[in-house]
């Protein structure tokens, strides 16, 4: 199975703030939209890096008072993992679990076309799995010949 699999199913959609933003205004955007992540983009459009739930907890943590004025450009992961609509999810859940990051946004000639998350990559490995274990129990029980 490939990323383009799980993007057929749950689409293109990707919540972004610019770098400029608040912590607070990134806490708007999450919490409206039941997410964890933003893509965090330049004012040129460039992905510039990801923020998460975690990061703004960390810096709550470190700074309680100041933490919702921080702007997020300053508390973002700047080194973003990418994928492609065409790498294997064993591929893809390898690399996220090397490098500990539970979202990656997926790029397609330079062009950004979805998100997806290791939830995503998990409940579709399950679902594969179910299936060929549906077939090896008809196989098995002489359903299918």
């Amino acid at each position: 199975m490939k990323v383009k699999d799980i993007l057929k199913q749950k689409g293109p959609e990707v919540f972004t703030i610019g770098d400029e933003k608040t912590l607070a205004d990134a806490v708007k955007v999450l919490a409206a939209n039941n997410i964890g992540v933003l893509l965090v983009l330049s004012s040129e459009a460039k992905i510039v890096g990801i923020i998460s739930e975690r990061d703004i907890i960390r810096k709550l943590a470190s700074d309680p008072e100041g933490c919702l004025s921080t702007k997020v450009k300053d508390v973002m992961t700047r080194q973003v993992i990418v994928v492609e609509p065409e790498d294997d999810l064993e591929y893809v859940e390898r690399v996220m679990t090397q490098n500990r990051c539970r979202h990656v946004p997926v790029i397609s000639n330079k062009v950004l076309v979805g998100l997806i998350s290791i939830g995503d990559i998990v409940k579709s490995m399950h679902k594969e799995t179910e299936i060929e274990n549906k077939y090896l129990k008809d196989y098995i029980a002489g359903a299918i010949s």
